[in-house]
Parts: structure tokens; C-alpha cells; sequence
């Protein structure tokens, strides 16, 4: 009977990246900026697990975007590490261009160091720390914060005029796609008006291989005659909708049934293109 392989799991505590590690605290405790694109290289050399990356093509070359991301999520596989390799792969096309900033929560809950808890004071002021160093916008993860969401909100449209940004607008999950919460559309248009494309990132595993794949910028729109829930909806499916176009079929989760007819409405429409120019 075969045995089952284990995925890999990326780590940062190895001997090869002691340094980096050391030059990494040095930065946590006096907020020197890092790049989060030269760190992500170093993740990738020092975990040197199988990995495709498609469509980087896609990529705008210059100007800002919203990077839009699956949050894949598994033990040793996490979304942070999914960023770091996306920045890695975006970076060199983009030469001198600023780097991606990603949004950024203010807070994890449960977390601990084998059987202690971790002070959840503690846990917010390395996460603001870190995204100091990296300048991620970070995004208060309570609900009752609306102050805090307000502005993190208006720093987050801030960012997108001085280069691209990016989010998983999930904000949870662990591969296949789930709707993301309500009023993330909203914030997604309020986005869109300033003219930017949106460039969806599709990330899962096949056998043993991570892959990375990137899709074609997209411009959101939705009707704005129409109800703010239903605004809200449409912008959350038409941003999934683009991810999940790139993912097989297995990961497309809630919106299988929306990519399946976006699929067909483009294959129609492509045929269609064909009999005109035949």
C-alpha cells in the first residue's frame, strides 16, 4: 500500500537563513523598511519545494493595481507565504517600480508557543511592527473597530495612488474558494473608482506542486442604480469569480456554479468572434 506524502512545509527557522533572521529583528525593533519581494527570494531558495508560476504576462509592468489572491491556507502553507512568493515573481517584471502592499490584519486569536498562549497585546504589536518594516496597510479584524476600519480604509486608497496593492478578499479559508464577508465588495468598488485594474492570483497544489497563476486585469464594475447589498454581492462574485476561473475545478468551492457560467458565457462569445471573422 503506498503511503501518502506530506506536503511540504515552508519554514523561516532554518541555519541558512540565521542571518537574515537576525537582520529581520534588527528591523522589527527599529522599524527600518524591508522588501518584502527580496525576502520572499530568500523563502523561496531556502524551501526549494516543487513550484509553477504561469501568467506573469499579465502583470501590469508599471502603474498601480489591486492584486486580488486566494487565501490558501494549510500547516506549513499560509497566505503570508503565498504573498511573499507573488511579490518575488512580480518584482523582476516591474524592475524599479514600488512593490505590492498587502493588507494586513491587526490580530490573530489562539495563538501560542507550544502549550502558552500568546498575550494578544503582544501578538498586535509585532503584527504593527511587521507592517511597518513591509509597509502592509493593516486592517483592525473586529468589528466593533469601525474607526480603525474607516481609516485603515482611507490609508488602503492611499497606497493604491503612490503603486498596487493587494488582498485576499476571503480574509479566511484553507483553498477552496468561500464567499468573502459582507461589505468587502463595497470596499473592493471603492477601489475600482479610481481606475485601476484589478490582476486576480489563483494559488493551490497539484500533487506536490504549488502553483502560482496569474490572470488577466480586469476592470470592476457594477451597476451603481442598484441596492447596496446587491452592489456589494456582485463586486465580492465578479472579483471570486476571476480567481476562480483560474483554479481547477476542485478549489472552486462556493462560486463553482458562477465560474462554470462565466466560463461558458466566454467560450460562446469567443466562438461567436470566430464566425464573424470566418
Amino acid at each position: 500500500m503506498a503511503t501518502k506524502t506530506r506536503p511540504p512545509k515552508y519554514h523561516f527557522l532554518r541555519w541558512r537563513t540565521l542571518w537574515d533572521l537576525l537582520s529581520f529583528g534588527v528591523c522589527l525593533l527599529t522599524g527600518r523598511r524591508r522588501s518584502f519581494a527580496r525576502d520572499g527570494l530568500r523563502i523561496m531558495q531556502v524551501n526549494p519545494f516543487p513550484r509553477r508560476a504561469r501568467g506573469l504576462e499579465h502583470v501590469p509592468q508599471r502603474g498601480s493595481f489591486v492584486a486580488v489572491m486566494n487565501h490558501y491556507d494549510r500547516d506549513g502553507l499560509h497566505p503570508y507565504h503565498c504573498a511573499m512568493m507573488v511579490n518575488a515573481l512580480v518584482q523582476p517584471r516591474r524592475q524599479e517600480s514600488p512593490e505590492i502592499r498587502w493588507a494586513f490584519t491587526s490580530e490573530l486569536w489562539g495563538r501560542k508557543v507550544g502549550p502558552f498562549p500568546i498575550p494578544l497585546p503582544l501578538i498586535r504589536w509585532v503584527f504593527r511592527r511587521i507592517a511597518k518594516v513591509y509597509g502592509f496597510v493593516v486592517i483592525p479584524r473586529r468589528e466593533e473597530l469601525v474607526m480603525g476600519r474607516a481609516a485603515a480604509i482611507r490609508a488602503f486608497l492611499e497606497a493604491l495612488e503612490a503603486g498596487p496593492v493587494g488582498l485576499t478578499p476571503e480574509a479566511a479559508g484553507s483553498g477552496r474558494l468561500i464567499e468573502p464577508p459582507a461589505g468587502s465588495g463595497l470596499f473592493m468598488l471603492a477601489l475600482a473608482r479610481r481606475g485601476h485594474p484589478f490582476l486576480p492570483i489563483a494559488v493551490w497544489e497539484d500533487e506536490g506542486v504549488l502553483n502560482i497563476v496569474f490572470g488577466e486585469p480586469f476592470h470592476l464594475e457594477v451597476d451603481e442604480s442598484l441596492p447596496r447589498q446587491e452592489r456589494d454581492r456582485q463586486a465580492r462574485e465578479q472579483v471570486m469569480v476571476a480567481i476562480g476561473k483560474l483554479l481547477p475545478p476542485a478549489y472552486r468551492g462556493a462560486y463553482a456554479e458562477a465560474i462554470a457560467y462565466a466560463l461558458a458565457a466566454q467560450s460562446s462569445s469567443s466562438e461567436a468572434g470566430r464566425g464573424e471573422m470566418g
